[in-house]
């Protein structure tokens, strides 16, 4: 698997998580330290974008991932 194979698996993987990402993270409050604080979706699209786009950078990748990406099919 390429570094660009790699990174658009997880743009995919991201795209499909983002939507219920958090209620999982609630779900997962004993892994994360969850407090049921409200997280904006807002909020979430922008953490899932910002680390999609620094794992790309790890790889010396410029991806331009936005948060609109997340809403393509």
């Amino acid at each position: 698997m390429t570094k660009g194979e790699l990174l658009q698996m997880l743009c995919d993987d991201a795209k499909s998580y983002c939507p219920g990402a958090a209620m999982s993270i609630a779900r997962n409050s004993h892994m994360n330290e969850y407090q049921g604080e409200y997280v904006s979706q807002i909020v979430v699209e922008a953490l899932i974008v910002d680390f999609v786009n620094f794992v790309g950078s790890k790889q010396c990748l410029d991806l331009g991932f936005y948060t609109k990406h997340l809403k393509e099919d």
